[in-house]
């Protein structure tokens, strides 16, 4: 099991806007090209979906 990143901790939120997903790409020298943005931006969405889900966030 991994232990939580002090830069990175179990309770970030999913980047959801262009400039949060810009930063944290940034961040980690991470280009995201124009034509893989929607995508890109679909998956965090997924992703965050997931996490509410792991939270108990979402209702269950």
């Amino acid at each position: 099991m991994t232990t939580p990143s002090p830069t990175r901790p179990c309770g970030a939120a999913v980047p959801r806007s262009r400039a949060a997903i810009d930063a944290a790409a940034a961040a980690v020298g991470l280009p995201i090209p124009e034509a893989c943005r929607s995508g890109v931006e679909a998956n965090l969405e997924l992703l965050e979906s997931h996490v509410r889900r792991m939270r108990a966030e979402d209702g269950e």
